[in-house]
């Protein structure tokens, strides 16, 4: 970004709520940089942005509002995805647990009656 003292780097700060939903996602596609993580978010959006910019002036500042409440519902919908996985997966581990207390309870009785 060029400012009027020269070429600076722009920093956002992020309400907790939102760093929690962005450093969830960044995880969850395993990127180590926060850069990585914007690029495939803008990637992903690239329509909607581009609808956006057909039928919204840049300039105005309610419209950064309603795309950032719009980033906001993807985010949250992944969150519930990687929820219901974690579910799933959750499940599939108490089974494999009960699966492996059964084999041994199986296998004590055997011992037992020997």
């Amino acid at each position: 970004i060029h400012t009027s003292q020269g070429l600076r780097d722009r920093r956002v700060r992020l309400s907790i709520e939102i760093a929690r939903k962005f450093f969830d996602l960044q995880d969850m596609l395993g990127f180590d940089k926060a850069s990585n993580t914007l690029e495939w978010l803008f990637n992903k959006s690239k329509k909607a942005i581009k609808e956006l910019a057909s039928t919204k002036p840049i300039s105005s500042a309610k419209s950064f509002s309603n795309s950032s409440s719009e980033c906001e519902e993807v985010v949250s919908e992944i969150n519930e995805e990687k929820s219901l996985m974690a579910i799933s997966e959750e499940k599939k581990l108490k089974k494999a647990q009960k699966e492996a207390v059964s084999v041994c309870d199986l296998q004590a009785k055997k011992e037992s009656r020997e």
